[in-house]
C-alpha cells in the first residue's frame, strides 16, 4: 500500500475526526472535509500532506 492508498483510507474512515487530525496536521478542517467527500483531490495535494495522513493511518 502506497502513501496515497494510506491517506485516501485514513481520511475515509469516519472514525478519524477532522477536527482532531487538523489540529495534529494543521492541515485546515474544511481541506480534509473536501478530502473526505471527494477523495480523489489527495491527487491533486502536496505531497507533504499526504504523507502526513498516511503516517497517521500507519499509526492506527
Amino acid at each position: 500500500m502506497n502513501d496515497f492508498e494510506k491517506a485516501k483510507a485514513f481520511i475515509c474512515n469516519k472514525n478519524n475526526g477532522l477536527s482532531a487530525t487538523s489540529r495534529k496536521l494543521g492541515i485546515p478542517r474544511p481541506t480534509l472535509k473536501g478530502y473526505r467527500s471527494d477523495p480523489d483531490k489527495l491527487k491533486k495535494a502536496a505531497w507533504e500532506r499526504v504523507h502526513e495522513l498516511a503516517g497517521l493511518y500507519d499509526k492506527d
